[in-house]
């Protein structure tokens, strides 16, 4: 059995410990023994991100929020989906030394992108008045929840409500999930989102999906 290779260590906004860990030609994020992301797992990432996208190919400045950036399995997607030269993709990363990780050993054009802001604010802080108007708003929440604080929910009163603020009308929020979250598109609707429910494989090849969350802003819908 290959050995596993801790690469590099940092500490999450939430103070949690962050491992990047290199195994069989591999790469992990591991957060004190839960993994948050794989280097090779990011096609449902991928699809989602190409749905998301659809609707703003024709805008001329789109700009999309990323709640975290993992192994950047959605910013890589929304490159290709929105080549647009006035697009903004808005990182706000899990850890300051993420995007670091990422050029040195992983891929050091990811982020070569004059498009791309890295940004200081936590993926857990509300999202502030000056990203009022954003297209779309992006999130893991396997990846999420595995390193929140403990005052941080995504059924949190004022969690959804500040996503629905952000986006301008017809914005799009888009979560992924492992498993079906209970509850949650029913809270998605009371905030004012018209909501889609969809399951993608983890890969090409795979049996196995995840479930994704597309929310469009919009008027309020009676859960049904």
């Amino acid at each position: 059995m290959k050995p596993r290779e801790i690469i590099a260590e940092s500490t999450t906004s939430n103070g949690a410990q962050l491992n990047l860990i290199h195994h069989d030609g591999r790469y992990f994020l591991e957060s004190e023994g839960r993994q948050v992301d794989a280097s090779h797992l990011g096609y449902a990432a991928q699809q989602l991100v190409s749905m998301l996208s659809r609707p703003f190919r024709p805008a001329r400045q789109p700009r999309l929020v990323f709640l975290g950036l993992g192994f950047g399995h959605t910013l890589e997607a929304a490159r290709t989906a929105l080549p647009q030269e006035k697009a903004s993709f808005i990182i706000l990363p899990e850890a300051s030394e993420i995007p670091d990780w990422l050029t040195n050993h992983l891929d050091s054009s990811l982020l070569d992108d004059e498009r791309i802001q890295i940004e200081t604010l936590s993926p857990f802080d509300p999202l502030p008045t000056e990203l009022a108007g954003t297209q779309g708003i992006i999130g893991d929440l396997d990846f999420l929840e595995s390193l929140a604080p403990k005052r941080w929910s995504i059924f949190g009163p004022a969690t959804l409500q500040n996503f629905q603020e952000r986006l301008k009308s017809g914005g799009l929020l888009g979560l992924l999930s492992t498993r079906p979250v209970p509850g949650l598109e029913k809270e998605m609707r009371k905030a004012g989102f018209e909501v889609a429910v969809d399951a993608v494989p983890f890969s090409k090849k795979s049996r196995k999906n995840r479930t994704l969350y597309l929310a469009r802003k919009g008027r309020y819908q009676t859960a049904r």
